[in-house]
């Protein structure tokens, strides 16, 4: 009963507060105080082991900010600002998800899924699919497909960095670089 609460802990929060209520805050908020909640004890394991050249894994990630700033244009069927906008996602709310969505949802989201990842293979579509209801709104059909086999294979990849380095240092940096990549391509495009 536990590991399905935990599996479906993003999806809660994005149901009732991002498609119900149309509040990204609210949204990962909700998300990460679950995170908390389930996952506090595994908040001190974060750095153990960990080799700095293993680091090295880390970096292909960077590159899906600039490669999501290039391809916007095309993948959408609504305007960025827009949609931001309508989960209230603007001025100074906008510029404050910029650090917390790039440096404290990556450290906390890794926490959380890290010990799903080893507990079932369910966990990696799993992990992919609550990013589809979050995009559904912004991205064509096609993307959505593409976002879901990208995501599913990075979920994949942070478990094996994860065993490799013997830390989650690493799929947290890793994950890092993309949504601070993401979210910054995201900014640059308004």
């Amino acid at each position: 009963m536990k590991q399905t609460l935990k599996l479906l802990a993003p999806y809660l929060a994005v149901a009732v507060f991002w498609c119900g209520l149309s509040n990204a805050w609210l949204a990962i908020l909700a998300y990460h105080a679950q995170i908390l909640f389930w996952s506090r004890r595994d908040l001190t394991t974060l750095g153990r082991g960990c080799k700095r050249r293993i680091m090295l894994l880390a970096l292909p990630a960077a590159l899906g900010g600039p490669l999501l700033y290039v391809l916007l244009p095309f993948i959408t069927h609504t305007e960025l600002a827009e949609w931001l906008s309508n989960h209230h996602l603007t001025g100074w709310s906008f510029m404050l998800m910029i650090p917390y969505f790039g440096l404290l949802h990556p450290l906390l989201e890794q926490v959380h899924w890290a010990s799903l990842r080893e507990q079932t293979p369910l966990a990696h579509p799993l992990f992919a699919g609550y990013h589809l209801l979050v995009l559904y709104s912004l991205l064509t059909g096609p993307w959505l497909i593409v976002c879901f086999a990208v995501l599913t294979t990075a979920s994949l990849l942070w478990q094996q960095m994860a065993r490799r380095s013997n830390s989650l240092a690493v799929p947290v940096v890793s994950h890092s670089l993309a949504d601070l990549g993401i979210i910054m391509a995201a900014w640059m495009s308004l």
